[in-house]
């Protein structure tokens, strides 16, 4: 049981807010990614030991993960799967080779940054996924910070894009249905969600939709990222995605001789990734 009341410990989050912990949440969070009650209240009591006044939120989340770790490997690496998303950039790119190959693994046929020519304008589509059933354009909106979000502004100018591109897309895959969607690693603003849900722009987040957000595209099917490996380089997750490995399980099934000559490591490194 935990005994130190929540409304006296004071966090500050990554905007810079500062705002009372929320108990529910963060234990929420840990059994989410598959510690029981008991332990995340055990991580929990651990943390709150060491916790100074307005302490950040990233620095409750790498206390937890390490924590989680001690106790679960794999629910230590579910647990960072939000930051290991923010370490794929700088750029947009990773991130939107990564959603590919998420699609990719639920049998759609995907192609990343395609040039299409819209019924008015020539348009870059970051990610285009095609199955027997449908055809599904993305916009991805990459963020390596958790407080920037995806507002309404993105929302429209993305959604006038995809009517641009439909009648075309619908002459060229006749008997398929088309989707326009938006996507990003953080969130969306509430006008974003509320004009997508007004005008049939699908859009993809963190926690959204229920069901079928970005993060339960990725458990479902265990697809993480290579940034999820703890104290990976970024240069060699750059030589990796040039690769086209993206996917942990990728690199897990891949030959150490071949990662080795492929990567240009040595033998221990390529062991231990």
């Amino acid at each position: 049981m935990i005994d130190r009341p929540a409304t006296d410990i004071k966090v500050t989050k990554a905007s810079g807010a500062v705002e009372t912990l929320n108990l529910d949440k963060l234990r929420s969070s840990l059994t989410r990614s598959g510690a029981d009650r008991l332990q995340a209240d055990e991580i929990i009591e651990s943390i709150l030991k060491v916790l100074e006044p307005a302490t950040s939120t990233r620095k409750i989340y790498r206390l937890a993960r390490k924590h989680l770790r001690q106790l679960n490997h794999a629910s230590g690496i579910r647990y960072s799967l939000k930051r290991a998303l923010q370490r794929l950039g700088p750029s947009g790119y990773p991130f939107e080779k990564y959603f590919g190959a998420i699609l990719e693994n639920y049998g759609y046929e995907v192609k990343v940054g395609v040039m299409l020519e819209g019924r008015c304008v020539t348009h870059e589509v970051d990610v285009i996924a095609v199955n027997d059933k449908e055809v599904s354009l993305f916009e991805c909106k990459y963020r390596n910070k958790p407080a920037n979000t995806t507002d309404v502004k993105v929302a429209m100018y993305v959604d006038s894009r995809f009517r641009d591109l439909k009648p075309v897309i619908m002459e060229e895959y006749p008997g398929r249905t088309f989707r326009g969607c938006l996507v990003t690693n953080t969130r969306f603003t509430s006008d974003a969600v509320k004009y997508a849900e007004c005008s049939g722009l699908h859009v993809t987040s963190w926690r959204h939709p229920q069901k079928e957000s970005l993060e339960n595209l990725i458990e479902d099917k265990r697809l993480y990222p290579i940034t999820i490996i703890s104290g990976i380089k970024s240069g060699l997750v750059r030589s990796l995605i040039d690769h086209d490995i993206i996917l942990l399980k990728d690199l897990a099934g891949m030959d150490i001789k071949d990662m080795m000559r492929m990567l240009s490591l040595t033998e221990k490194k390529a062991s231990d990734l």
